[in-house]
């Protein structure tokens, strides 16, 4: 019955988001009256987090990040109350989006955080988690949800060469606004041999997993994370992928909020370095800069979008040596 409870919330969320499909005529104000009135419907959310510059690497394989979402999406199973909207596994931390009361939140985290210990504990994984605790931030409006959605979807983006904020395969970025969806087929977790579940959601007991589903031996995302109701807080694929692309006062600011680092890329700092200089300056290139225009940049840069110096030396050619000077780490 809990389970079918937690069916019938995504379900509903759905159909908000399907009404939206079927208006494509609708105004920009009548569009965003539709997502206020989703936000308003599911909420409160929360933003929960734990600090990866304090822990060592959790996930060092991707047997361990499938592991890890294994035993989120069994987390999410055993909490109905709570509804994941996105989330980011990465090597040495997490984000987890989410709404419902903050208690049945933090009960889910927990819960998921013991699954984890007791997992990598049994595959012989000597790890301190004394550093691994939940933070939680409230999201209070429309816009701040949308910005941590981003935030969340762009995290192993930003870290990695390797991915996109769509291609990333232990977070929810890769199923929103995702066409193919419609013709994946997933498995029923249900349909496998018991011992299969057992070894999959880490678990003796597998009735409470019933709604999960698998491809590629992996976790279906969208079984376990309520992937529509993400997506009802845009209004339409390409606000969400403007969001995603173009956005870098907005992800400066959940930085803010979480005391992160890194937030850009390199890509990213280079345009918002060429705003800066064709601004300030008149110049298009930051090989045309005057030392002291570098230093000034370099300062807008840092403080600003919170560039590392080593992004900062590879766009502006400063040596090392000035930087530390400038910035010391």
């Amino acid at each position: 019955m809990r389970g079918q409870s937690a069916r019938s919330g995504i379900e509903g969320t759905v159909n908000i988001y399907n009404m939206k499909k079927g208006n494509c005529a609708l105004s920009y104000s009548e569009k965003e009256r539709i997502c206020e009135e989703a936000f308003i419907k599911n909420g409160p959310y929360w933003h929960i987090y734990t600090d990866g510059t304090k822990m060592q690497n959790i996930f060092c394989s991707k047997e361990d990040f499938d592991t890890g979402a294994w035993l989120l999406a069994a987390a999410c199973c055993l909490c109905p109350e709570v509804r994941l909207i996105t989330f980011e596994l990465m090597g040495n931390h997490v984000h987890l989006i989410v709404s419902g009361r903050k208690e049945d939140c933090l009960t889910l985290f927990d819960i998921f955080a013991g699954k984890l210990k007791r997992t990598l504990r049994r595959k012989g994984r000597a790890i301190d988690w004394r550093p691994f605790q939940a933070s939680i931030l409230p999201i209070e409006s429309l816009q701040a949800l949308r910005n941590e959605i981003i935030y969340t979807n762009r995290n192993a983006f930003v870290a990695s060469p390797e991915y996109t904020p769509d291609s990333y395969p232990w977070g929810g970025g890769c199923a929103f606004f995702n066409m193919w969806k419609k013709h994946i087929r997933p498995t029923k977790l249900t349909s496998l041999k018991v011992k299969t579940q057992r070894s999959l959601v880490h678990s003796r007991d597998v009735k409470p997993f019933g709604l999960l589903q698998i491809i590629d031996n992996q976790a279906y995302i969208p079984s376990f994370c309520d992937i529509a109701l993400g997506e009802s807080v845009f209004r339409d694929p390409r606000s969400y992928f403007s969001a995603l692309t173009r956005n870098a006062e907005a992800y400066s600011q959940v930085a803010a909020r979480l005391k992160d680092s890194v937030f850009l890329t390199d890509d990213e700092i280079y345009s918002a370095t060429i705003i800066h200089i064709n601004k300030e300056y008149d110049i298009k290139q930051p090989t045309a800069l005057t030392p002291t225009q570098k230093l000034e940049t370099a300062r807008h840069l840092h403080f600003k979008y919170n560039a590392s110096n080593q992004q900062i030396r590879r766009i502006l050619k400063l040596s090392p040596e000035i930087l530390d000077e400038l910035f010391p780490q």
